[in-house]
């Protein structure tokens, strides 16, 4: 491999800005034309992926620009790099969940030993999120395939199966159903709930999840907006 691609392939490692908005690959089911495209290079979008790290603990506060940017307050910033946790209340079409799996997809692929569990109500709708039933099917799996051939890491479908993508480094991404149990049983460094309004099971994820984050792992929790558990631990979160 040429030196320049070693130098791209540490930059990408390092900076999930750089791995996210210029070697990332999403997809646009509605568009006809183009179907595959690099994410948009929108504030928000940035300020999304600096919550992240900052949540994760891989960035300081003061140091999140495109959040800062964006008009977030930094006590926000701090209460979350403190708690490990947030919560973001999305509208539809607007990619939370698609850059929500290029973190985490950034993540595995940079730090070894990665344990990362993608929850949603079904275990097939996380499996969609994670690795379907072939190569490409699963969001996550689609953002690795898509990378350039130097970049790209995880074999498929050697290193994936139903529910479940395996990284060369030990990281591991996990699509489970809702409910605790399964978080309880393990000790997971992420835990991404997705459409959690929707999870009747997602107050006892969260008591499960406590621990990890205790820690020093992330819960990431986005979803819709629907009264149940999800609205009001969002609420008491920001008080």
């Amino acid at each position: 491999m040429s030196l320049e691609r070693e130098l791209e392939k540490e930059r990408v490692r390092r900076d999930a800005h750089a791995f996210i908005f210029d070697t990332v690959k999403t997809k646009d089911e509605h568009d006809l034309w183009s179907p595959v495209k690099n994410f948009p290079d929108e504030i928000c979008l940035r300020a999304t992926i600096d919550c992240y790290l900052v949540s994760g603990k891989l960035l300081k506060p003061e140091d999140a620009r495109y959040a800062l940017e964006s008009g977030l307050e930094i006590d926000f910033l701090k209460h979350i790099h403190s708690s490990g946790i947030i919560f973001i209340e999305k509208s539809r079409h607007v990619m939370c969940t698609w850059i929500t799996c290029g973190y985490l997809l950034w993540r595995a692929r940079a730090f070894p030993h990665q344990l990362i569990m993608v929850q949603s109500k079904r275990e097939e709708d996380a499996a969609a999120l994670v690795y379907d039933k072939e190569p490409g099917q699963g969001r996550i799996s689609f953002l690795e395939q898509g990378l350039p051939d130097h970049l790209r890491i995880v074999e498929q479908p050697k290193n994936g199966k139903y529910c479940h993508l395996y990284f060369p480094n030990g990281s591991h991404i996990w699509a489970i159903p809702e409910g605790g149990a399964i978080i309880r049983s393990h000790n997971p460094s992420v835990i991404f709930s997705d459409e959690a309004a929707f999870q009747p099971e997602f107050g006892n994820a969260y008591t499960a999840a406590l621990p990890a984050i205790t820690h020093g792992g992330q819960l990431i929790v986005v979803s819709s907006a629907y009264p149940g558990e999800f609205q009001m631990l969002c609420e008491s979160d920001l008080e």
